[in-house]
């Protein structure tokens, strides 16, 4: 017995040794590959700091922090959010994640000031570029165009290949029917970088459908659908091209499903309010036509 023992422990010692060997040599290799350029130096740089002592505790504090910050958050205590969110900045300055938390807890007790000013002075370049994108994700949604545009040249003056900052400003430039131009090159770019993202087909088919190019834009928003079919704003834009189309079936049970899927979905809701009272009056004049 005592020898098939000593024999499970060598074997056991053997998979340390190997699985030690392919961590070293996977190490090695991506650092000569990725050593090549500036770009990839940085990101070396970034890996072996993080593989230090020092930089896995950061981590580990930092998340501990997160963790507890979410729970204020869903709290709802603002301030105790962000005292912890402070503290997770200052433990690890490079955490994205954190900065992005913390602007976000600004906002949401109305300090933009605050926000901004925070976002401005973060010094690395990835967590700043969050932070920012962050900020011109919510001022959006807040329907504060300017704010938006602001916030997302900023981001992509930071970092050109973002497609989330390039997919969104595009979006809300084909949403206010703006520089329609402009917002097709830049979804277009970000599909370039990120092939696969329904949310960037559904975009690009927005534009086309500002653009009166129907045909187009349904191409593209049902590709994005199929892929993607519990989304209400891909299935509502959906049914507003069908719509344009003169497809009225297909527009109704579009824009049912949108309703269906987020039964607060103003616009959705507002469609189908107004394809009724256009059958309505179709009905009306109908009847009067009759008499």
């Amino acid at each position: 017995m005592d020898w098939q023992r000593k024999s499970v422990q060598r074997r056991h010692i053997a998979s340390y040794i190997f699985c030690a060997f392919c961590i070293v040599a996977f190490l090695f290799a991506t650092w000569w590959v990725h050593l090549r350029d500036e770009k990839s130096r940085q990101w070396w740089q970034e890996v072996r700091r993080q593989l230090t002592p020092s930089g896995i505790n950061q981590r580990l504090r930092a998340t501990r922090y997160l963790q507890d910050a979410r729970q204020a958050m869903d709290r709802q205590d603002w301030q105790k959010a962000e005292s912890l969110l402070r503290k997770a900045t200052e433990v690890d300055p490079a955490n994205g994640e954190a900065w992005q938390l913390l602007v976000m807890v600004l906002v949401r007790q109305n300090r933009w000031d605050d926000a901004e000013k925070l976002a401005g002075k973060i010094s690395d370049k990835k967590a700043k570029v969050e932070a920012l994108l962050a900020l011109a994700d919510i001022a959006y949604l807040q329907r504060n165009w300017e704010k938006a545009e602001e916030f997302y040249e900023q981001v992509i003056k930071l970092d050109p290949n973002n497609a989330t900052a390039l997919n969104n400003y595009g979006y809300m430039l084909a949403e206010l029917g703006e520089r329609l131009d402009e917002a097709e090159k830049m979804i277009n770019k970000a599909i370039k970088i990120q092939p696969n993202e329904p949310a960037f087909w559904d975009s690009l088919g927005w534009v086309y459908f500002q653009r009166g190019d129907y045909k187009k834009a349904i191409q593209w928003v049902e590709k994005a659908v199929k892929a993607q079919p519990n989304d209400a704003e891909l299935r509502y834009h959906l049914g507003m091209i069908y719509w344009k189309l003169g497809e009225r079936e297909k527009a109704i049970k579009e824009l049912k499903e949108a309703v269906k899927i987020d039964p607060r979905h103003p616009e959705a809701n507002e469609a189908l309010e107004q394809i009724e009272r256009e059958e309505m009056e179709k009905e009306m004049k109908g009847e009067r036509v009759q008499t």
